[in-house]
């Protein structure tokens, strides 16, 4: 008696257990079909959004306002700064540009650069972060 028992409650789990598995797959299939719809679902209504005449008319203003605001900004640019000095002249950007080299060359890093022209020398000067040195000079007769 007691290996019927045992075996009824064997067969009563592996019943229980193929039932539980088919309904948790049956469960499982018909979220994955609703979870489709309803991106789908939304993809749409994020098209129709991006589309609204509203959205439409909100594009159309802010570049409005931007042409606006561009007309009215007085933007003045400098094309070139010219030193000129007894024999020869350079511009600004050629002492930048020759500065700019000698930092790479000598493997100086840093953030911040400023430049200082000394006329009677005939030399640019540079810190790096406010650090300088003796060696941080370009010789405006070789640009």
């Amino acid at each position: 008696m007691r290996k019927r028992t045992t075996s009824r409650a064997k067969e009563t789990i592996k019943e229980a257990t193929t039932k539980a598995t088919e309904a948790v797959k049956e469960t499982v299939e018909k979220t994955t079909v609703k979870a489709s719809e309803v991106i789908e679902e939304a993809k749409d209504a994020a098209a129709d959004i991006a589309k609204a005449p509203v959205v439409e008319e909100a594009k159309e203003t802010v570049k409005k306002a931007v042409k606006e605001v561009a007309k009215n900004i007085d933007i003045k640019k400098f094309a070139e700064t010219t030193i000129e000095l007894p024999g020869f002249a350079v511009t600004m950007s050629s002492i930048e540009e020759a500065i700019k080299k000698d930092i790479k060359d000598k493997g100086i890093e840093g953030k911040e650069i400023s430049v200082y022209v000394n006329v009677e020398q005939k030399a640019a000067y540079y810190t790096v972060d406010g650090q300088g040195s003796d060696d941080y000079r370009i010789d405006l007769n070789t640009l």
